[in-house]
């Protein structure tokens, strides 16, 4: 009887063994599924769920994810698949708040590679300037954007214009007192490598600017005028802050591949200054490129826009805010 006993209890405790195990396991069935609920359900909240289920393929939404803020990422879920967005965003200087006017350019000139149509965008290069002129931000100071669209008025006059030395300029030539100091130090450094530089324009009131314009176009007509003369009131010159610096007392016959302009190109920028109409983005500006034609924008922007070979309106657009 004792050993039946001693077998009774083995075979109980055995029973409730079996039992806590299928316990166990039931329980971690229901902790797995409801693990895997509450999985699915915050997975349905995300952007890229939400992307996937407007069509966008896990490739195309790993893209936009990466590309793409999520206040930006809410903004695309309320319009259609558009795999045209996937690529644009992809861009360097892509800019969603000109999502609309990519994709509306890019409909009507589908040969045009996507880093183009983000840089005509974003340079307003696709707008037609008699349309759609606007006034110039003077608040912006050494940034201020003159150009085919972006006006000054007849009466603005930079109040520091002064006339510059004529160890350093073509006589009767003005600049910006503010950026004097920075064109006598960069003509130096040309010096003391063997060039000689010269300030041969200078600072332009909206009157003189009025008649070079006009008599540009009485002698070539308006359409050659525009290209290579501003309109009165859209030439930098007016700002102080544009000038031409050539080498002095020299014909050369290939400007853009003489040694001054090379110099010029590899240096100006540690000065602060910018070629102003590169031979390259005459797209973007719409005027003839100017060999000699330098800008000044302070050494933090001439900096980028050498590293990054941009033209003022590009690096206005991205980083001028």
């Amino acid at each position: 009887m004792w050993y039946n006993y001693i077998g009774d209890k083995m075979i109980v405790r055995k029973l409730n063994y079996l039992r806590l195990i299928s316990f166990i396991v039931v329980l971690c069935l229901i902790i797995f599924g409801i693990i895997k609920l509450v999985t699915f359900i915050n997975y349905r909240a995300t952007s890229e769920y939400k992307l996937s289920n407007i069509g966008y393929s896990q490739k195309e939404v790993d893209t936009l994810t990466k590309e793409l803020t999520k206040d930006e990422i809410n903004k695309l879920l309320t319009l259609k698949k558009n795999s045209d967005i996937v690529s644009l965003s992809k861009e360097k200087y892509f800019l969603f708040k000109n999502l609309d006017k990519y994709l509306e350019y890019k409909k009507e000139n589908n040969s045009k590679n996507n880093g183009d149509i983000v840089a005509i965008i974003n340079t307003e290069a696709n707008v037609d300037w008699l349309d759609n002129e606007k006034e110039a931000d003077t608040s912006k100071g050494d940034l201020i954007l003159v150009n085919r669209i972006y006006g000054l008025s007849s009466d603005y006059e930079p109040d520091d214009i002064v006339d510059i030395p004529s160890l350093y300029a073509y006589a009767g030539k003005k600049i910006s007192n503010s950026i004097l100091n920075d064109i006598i130090t960069l003509i130096e450094a040309g010096k003391e490598e063997g060039y000689i530089f010269v300030v041969s324009d200078g600072y332009r009131s909206y009157k003189e600017q009025e008649n070079i314009y006009n008599n540009y176009k009485n002698s070539f007509g308006e359409s050659e005028a525009d290209i290579y003369v501003a309109k009165p009131g859209h030439s930098e010159y007016q700002t102080g802050l544009s000038f031409d610096l050539m080498p002095y007392n020299k014909v050369i016959d290939n400007p853009s591949e003489s040694e001054e302009y090379i110099w010029l190109k590899e240096n100006a920028y540690k000065y602060g200054f910018i070629f102003r109409f590169p031979n390259d983005k005459e797209n973007l500006t719409k005027f003839n490129s100017s060999t000699w034609r330098l800008r000044y924008v302070g050494s933090d922007a001439s900096t980028i826009i050498y590293n990054e070979n941009l033209c003022l309106e590009e690096y206005l657009a991205y980083w001028g805010k």
